[in-house]
């Protein structure tokens, strides 16, 4: 099953430092939008700099990312580190 975010408020610096997190994870997000197929994970992702809203669309989590974490796992990440840096998810 796939997962679907949307966060607001998100800063151009959250957003770079979100990236950082993520290519820790060993997932690389090479501009503000796109798709992502590494390690097992995979999804597309869109950033609107001047609105500040940052969307993740079809994030699957497969195998081999699928041992230590699950799509629920990894969605709550995410929210943690975009509220961490100012930014909200869109449903709250």
């Amino acid at each position: 099953m796939s997962k679907r975010m949307q966060y607001t408020g998100v800063k151009p610096e959250a957003f770079e430092e979100m990236k950082n997190r993520l290519k820790q994870m060993g997932l690389t997000l090479q501009s503000n939008s796109g798709n992502f197929n590494e390690k097992g994970v995979s999804g597309k992702y869109d950033y609107n700099q001047e609105a500040e809203i940052l969307e993740i669309d079809d994030l699957k989590v497969g195998f081999p990312a699928s041992m230590m974490m699950n799509a629920d796992s990894l969605q709550q990440r995410m929210t943690e580190l975009v509220v961490q840096y100012g930014g909200h998810p869109a449903n709250s």
